[in-house]
């Protein structure tokens, strides 16, 4: 079999930092709103859970290291990929790990971001940002949020209707021009899938669905063990006591794995605080995570009825 293909050589880099740089020339800060990571540091190995997904993740892997195999069995790689599921669940991760597994400069475009900023002049930037990766090695487009192009959701009204519609087409077009693109692959995300517009989705767009779920109970237990594992090796030593893994499960229904991160996150935290506070605080407890974990809730609901417009 053919060795993988090297990755992108430095040259290659510096051209598409030059490039980029000649965008935010022409369209203002790109930064927050379109970034490049020459190679994210997240692996699949870091991911906890989502076993279904990582290995569709997996396959895209090959599809961009070793686009002959496709051709050596009659088909085609898939170009356009949408990840949904609820807010947290790991779908930028997923991203960042494919971009990293298959040695590919990854492109993060925030898509809430450049509506609120550009608006009508979004799809020109979108096209400027695909044209940047054609020829330029092998890299992994992320459209986060990719549902804020229903411009119609954030400005109501026939001219947002429209200026949405113009983006869409201008994206389709750029995602069907990717069949001869073999070496990129556009990754969208949403966690509102019902928000989304139906034509993005299909042959000649985004026509491979990922789920990315909220984790069970294993899952969960893998990522809480993933985080501590991390934190440790952060700090050079013991974090945590042993924790009662059944007792904190059962105070997480619903929760993603991005809040079972910063369940720990803060209880690492309010540590932190006391000893900066003259105390001597032990390593954590399962008790100091149950605390957290309730305080942690009531936050989510405020926060989820100020993003509904319910709070008052």
């Amino acid at each position: 079999m053919r060795p993988d293909r090297p990755a992108p050589p430095d040259v290659s880099l510096r051209r598409l930092e030059d490039l980029l740089a000649g965008l935010a020339k022409r369209f203002g800060d790109l930064r927050g709103k379109v970034d490049m990571v020459p190679r994210p540091q997240v692996t699949l190995q870091e991911i906890g859970g989502l076993a279904a997904a990582k290995r569709e993740i997996q396959s895209l892997v090959f599809a961009l290291r070793r686009p002959e195999l496709h051709q050596r069995w009659g088909t085609v790689p898939v170009k356009g990929v949408l990840l949904y599921g609820p807010p947290g669940t790991g779908k930028t991760l997923l991203a960042q790990a494919l971009a990293r597994e298959a040695e590919a400069v990854f492109f993060h475009l925030r898509m809430r971001h450049i509506v609120f900023k550009w608006y009508g002049d979004s799809g020109e930037l979108i096209q400027e940002v695909f044209r940047v990766l054609a020829g330029n090695g092998r890299g992994v487009l992320y459209l986060d949020e990719i549902d804020a192009l229903s411009f119609d959701r954030m400005f109501p009204g026939e001219e947002a209707r429209a200026a949405s519609r113009r983006v869409i087409t201008v994206l389709l077009e750029r995602l069907e021009a990717l069949g001869g693109m073999l070496e990129t692959l556009a990754v969208a995300s949403t966690s509102r899938p019902d928000a989304l517009d139906s034509t993005l989705v299909g042959p000649g767009g985004l026509d491979r669905l990922i789920e990315v779920p909220l984790p069970d109970g294993d899952e969960k237990r893998e990522i809480l063990a993933i985080h501590q594992r991390r934190a440790e090796a952060s700090a050079g030593r013991t974090l945590f006591h042993t924790l009662d893994s059944d007792a904190i499960l059962a105070r997480t229904v619903k929760m993603s794995g991005g809040d079972l991160a910063e369940v720990l996150r803060r209880a690492l935290e309010e540590k932190a605080r006391r000893e900066g506070a003259g105390e001597n605080p032990g390593p954590v407890e399962t008790d100091d995570i149950l605390r957290v974990i309730e305080d942690y809730r009531r936050i989510k609901e405020v926060v989820e009825k100020i993003r509904y417009g319910q709070y008052l």
